[in-house]
């Protein structure tokens, strides 16, 4: 049997060659565990026969975390214009599948707390890429608005880690990107593998759904369309509101490449005008600097 026919899926063409996707999988095993409360949060959340009491019970546990999400709650894109004081309060008017993006926003800012340069950079990415995401799927009216925002928090979960874990080859990426590559292109030349399959081996670790999985995996793949599914809907607008971020400069690093053709790209398969983008764009420029300190 081949090398090829051995590789699981989600690893083919997305490790160089000479690097073991078995080593990469045993690496991305030795890493810690998501935080017990957040970990335990997520679980909750996806039981349908959780209360809002037994969540509320738990989040009380770790005070940290209940103020960042009670923070995070009463921000201009969960609060429903209405002031949350209590825990039981945002569980019961955000509602769990909007909690679950709150509760990850909290969890990772609390692990990128003491982060240098970099980490603020991808940090600030992944919060404009989740404004993006939420304000487009708003005005595409799809029915899996409080679920985006946690996709775009998570898409770029694999440079969060690869820069905790590998700091010094990834400084070497940063200077690819200085010169005009994009950070996949980069890190696969430095590194032989990329952020997206490292998120969504963390993502798998850590009990993501396996469509969370699907999206950070495929987030810099081609979509040629059609959007035939919810998955591919989801990765598309991951993608549109990535691109968005970069040209808005949040989160950017001077040198990476322009975003123009690939907005209108994504603009045309997933079917917002040329016009509607322009006020995407600036709705989101808006609300990353209206919101962008609650996350801090």
């Amino acid at each position: 049997m081949s090398d090829q026919e051995t590789t699981p899926e989600e690893f083919r063409g997305r490790v160089a060659p000479g690097k073991s996707w078995m080593e990469i999988v045993a690496w991305v095993g030795d890493l810690a565990p998501l935080p017990h409360v957040a970990a335990k949060a997520i679980q909750l959340v996806e039981n349908p026969d959780t209360t809002a009491n037994q969540m509320t019970d738990l989040l009380s546990s770790d005070t940290a975390l209940a103020a960042r999400v009670l923070k995070i709650a009463n921000s201009a894109m969960f609060s429903r214009q209405r002031e949350i004081t209590t825990l039981n309060q945002a569980i019961m008017v955000i509602g769990f599948k909007a909690l679950k993006g709150i509760i990850v926003a909290a969890t990772l800012r609390q692990l990128n707390r003491s982060s240098g340069k970099i980490e603020k950079i991808v940090w600030e990415n992944s919060m404009c890429t989740a404004m993006a995401a939420h304000i487009l799927t708003q005005h595409l009216k799809k029915r899996f608005l409080d679920e985006i925002f946690l996709l775009g928090l998570l898409h770029d979960l694999g440079k969060l880690v690869l820069i905790r874990q590998a700091s010094k080859e990834y400084q070497e990426v940063v200077k690819l990107v200085e010169k005009g590559s994009t950070y996949w292109e980069a890190e696969m030349k430095v590194m032989g593998y990329a952020h997206p399959l490292i998120g969504a081996l963390v993502a798998k670790k850590w009990n993501f759904s396996p469509e969370i999985c699907q999206v950070i995996l495929h987030h810099h793949d081609p979509l040629d369309g059609p959007l035939d599914n919810d998955l591919d809907e989801k990765t598309a607008i991951i993608q549109f509101a990535n691109a968005i971020a970069h040209q808005l400069k949040r989160g950017h690093v001077v040198g990476y490449p322009s975003q123009v053709e690939a907005i209108a790209e994504y603009g045309k398969l997933i079917g917002v005008s040329a016009e509607d983008t322009e006020l995407l764009m600036a709705n989101t420029d808006k609300m990353f600097n209206e919101q962008s300190s609650v996350f801090e």
